[in-house]
């Protein structure tokens, strides 16, 4: 991208996101995790998991995000202070979130959710935390929600992001899913 444009895309980016979670209902789950929630209905195809779940279109789901203030704020480099910092502690904030999920999930917060999903550039690190990962059609839409994404990778402002050499057909964007009940198993309480 030339320099102008991105500056521009850069100063859009948080007040395209905040209208888009605003319109969406995307809410983080807390102050300190690192996802966000949008609980809506399943469109498209149904999807099978691999546990047998099965998704119709109409389904409650929630669709996670990534929780862009968050990411922009956390301590990015370790002062020795033992402390898991960004990118580091990547792996284990997720977990952390989804372990937050599971426990609202149990709780009944989100009613009648079948199953959690994302679109994510981070499916190799998400097909760690459990999740199923399906290839994404290459349709407009796509395309877009790739562009989005690195421009989102982009702009932040993580040294770690940009020795991908990111752009937007770099950017391999899958969905990820997990069923309530592995959600619940894999992340839920141990008490």
């Amino acid at each position: 991208m030339e320099p102008l444009l991105v500056a521009i895309v850069r100063a859009l980016l948080p007040i395209i996101n905040k209208v888009h979670a605003i319109a969406l209902g995307i809410k983080p789950l807390g102050r300190n995790s690192i996802i966000c929630a949008e609980v809506r209905r399943h469109k498209g195809c149904p999807v099978r998991l691999q546990d047998g779940c099965e998704v119709k279109p109409g389904d409650p789901v929630i669709k996670l995000h990534f929780n862009n203030a968050w990411i922009n704020e956390k301590p990015k480099s370790s002062s020795g202070s033992g402390k898991r910092v960004f990118p580091r502690g990547f792996v284990s904030y997720s977990k952390e979130g989804l372990q937050l999920v599971a426990s609202e999930v149990a709780d009944g917060k989100y009613g009648s959710i079948v199953a959690i999903y994302g679109w994510t550039a981070f499916h190799t690190h998400a097909k760690r935390l459990g999740f199923q990962v399906i290839d994404l059609p290459n349709n407009m839409r796509i395309k877009l929600t790739r562009l989005h994404i690195a421009a989102l990778m982009q702009s932040h402002t993580i040294p770690w992001l940009r020795r991908y050499g990111i752009s937007r057909r770099s950017v391999q964007v899958k969905a990820v899913w997990l069923s309530r009940a592995e959600l619940l198993r894999i992340h839920g309480s141990v008490s």
